[in-house]
């Protein structure tokens, strides 16, 4: 289960008109950053390791009909760093949520540590998000 985030920092969204692909009409641009919380913590010289995904809703409310696609990028934005650490981002995706109606950005991280007594995490992510839509005609 994805921890839902609600509160987006640094939010920026533009709406550019386009001519496609098939009847996209609207290109959404959408940036941001979120505060999230992925620590470990290793015991002796034992590896450890926490994965987890979080999400967040973004962008215009739209019928199933007007979404056509999206395409979503994101970095690690802040981290308190370990002994041995490494921070992965393991998978991004962005789509359309059918309850909201807007865009379901999902991130997927991972944050390992080893050594004696040694600890990391993650603490902020930064977003970039393309959304297609078919808009009616104003």
């Amino acid at each position: 289960m994805a921890i839902k985030i609600a509160q987006i920092q640094n939010l920026q969204q533009m709406d550019v008109l386009v001519a496609g692909p098939d009847d996209a009409n609207h290109l959404f641009i959408i940036d941001g950053q979120f505060d999230a919380s992925l620590a470990i913590g290793s015991q002796g010289t034992n590896f450890a390791t926490a994965k987890e995904t979080f999400s967040a809703l973004i962008g215009p409310k739209l019928a199933n009909r007007q979404f056509v696609r999206a395409i979503g990028t994101a970095s690690i934005a802040n981290i308190a760093p370990g002994g041995s650490a490494t921070w992965n981002i393991v998978d991004v995706d962005a789509d359309w949520d059918d309850e909201s109606g807007q865009v379901e950005l999902r991130i997927e991280a991972q944050v390992n540590c080893s050594g004696s007594n040694q600890s990391a995490s993650i603490n902020a992510f930064a977003f970039h998000v393309t959304v297609l839509a078919a808009l009616p005609a104003n």
